[in-house]
């Protein structure tokens, strides 16, 4: 192991403060593991966190410099996790030396190696790549939300009614969230508070805080630690979210939630969070109409149940150790490919 003591790996991440949050979130948490042994190879106009070596590409769909880096050896791997690059760029890389995508799409890759991290992920879903790791096992989120699993049946006892948490990305470009408190407001009656969860920065955080106003008590609130994040879940026992990474940690932290789809990406995990009976499916958010919404949300709010569902072997998977499973085959790789040298 002494081989990989100064080892450095790059992440070719999407970083936009408008979209994107989830890939961010998802690379930290492998940077973690690498104890911040990484170089983030960031969209052009990101500032990025001080704790992070960054550099900066040209634009947005370049990835020139994160390639450069691998061809020079500046880098021993390189991992995107990034919508915008071109296919094509990613499996020339890969042909450079190690090379990984993190993938939500089921695209058909041949030469990166693949970490498919969602509920429902499979193997067979890549038929032209033997390297493929998939399945929630491979999920990037914090072990700490499998660990306060551990303490569920503590707060089970404390039976907390009428209280819903809002959390559907934590920039919500779409605005989703108007779209959900708008259809609320015919539910307003059953619901003791609302919190709703986005970043300070979000393009509409102003019209979301004047929005709440019509609800009896309410809080819009940024969360910026795990800790703080697992305390909201235990305190609200109606939780309305997206089908993201998000939606991993509700599962892994045994939380019970009506989950909507943003975006094609998550379509992999609310199906099989449907298909695992994990909690409910509301559907892709952008195909519902708004009168169907308010049918969705009102039977959920006035049903008004417990937060927590009992966990599965499935749902174990999510134990929060897929970070430490991907850097293990991207180390294994390393030292491979430095015996053949």
């Amino acid at each position: 192991m002494n081989k990989l003591k100064n080892f450095t790996i790059g992440f070719r991440v999407t970083t936009s403060n408008i979209y994107g949050k989830g890939h961010l979130t998802r690379c930290l948490q492998l940077a973690k593991e690498l104890n911040y042994k990484v170089i983030f190879f960031t969209d052009s106009h990101y500032i990025s966190n001080k704790k992070i070596n960054s550099i900066a590409e040209c634009s947005n769909f370049s990835a020139d410099k994160a390639i450069n880096a691998l061809r020079s050896h500046n880098i021993e791997a390189l991992i995107f996790d990034n919508y915008n690059i071109f296919p094509e760029i990613i499996e020339s890389a890969a042909k450079l030396g190690i090379c990984a995508v993190i993938d939500d799409y089921k695209l058909q890759w041949k030469n990166p190696l693949i970490f498919a991290p969602n509920l429902g992920s499979k193997e067979s879903h890549h038929k032209y790549n033997k390297n493929v790791f998939a399945g929630p096992e491979y999920a990037l989120i914090s072990n700490k939300f499998y660990k306060a699993s551990l303490l569920n049946h503590r707060f089970k006892k404390n039976k907390i009614c009428s209280h819903v948490l809002i959390q559907m990305g934590a920039i919500d470009s779409k605005n989703n969230i108007k779209k959900v408190l708008n259809a609320l407001l015919n539910s307003r009656e059953h619901i003791k508070h609302i919190t709703v969860i986005l970043n300070k920065q979000a393009p509409h955080r102003k019209n979301i805080k004047n929005l709440l106003k019509s609800f009896n008590s309410s809080l819009l609130f940024e969360v910026k630690t795990v800790s703080k994040m697992i305390s909201l879940y235990r305190d609200h026992n109606l939780i309305i979210g997206a089908a993201g990474v998000s939606l991993l940690e509700r599962v892994s932290l045994g939380i019970h939630c009506l989950a909507f789809s943003l975006n094609k990406n998550q379509d992999i995990n609310i199906k099989a969070f449907d298909k695992f009976k994990l909690g409910i499916n509301g559907g892709r958010i952008d195909k519902i109409s708004n009168s169907k919404l308010q049918l969705i949300l009102h039977k959920f709010i006035i049903e008004d149940k417990s937060q927590y569902f009992s966990k599965n072997s499935y749902v174990n998977l999510l134990d929060g150790n897929g970070s430490k499973r991907i850097i293990s085959i991207i180390k294994e790789k390393i030292l491979k490919k430095g015996s053949m040298i």
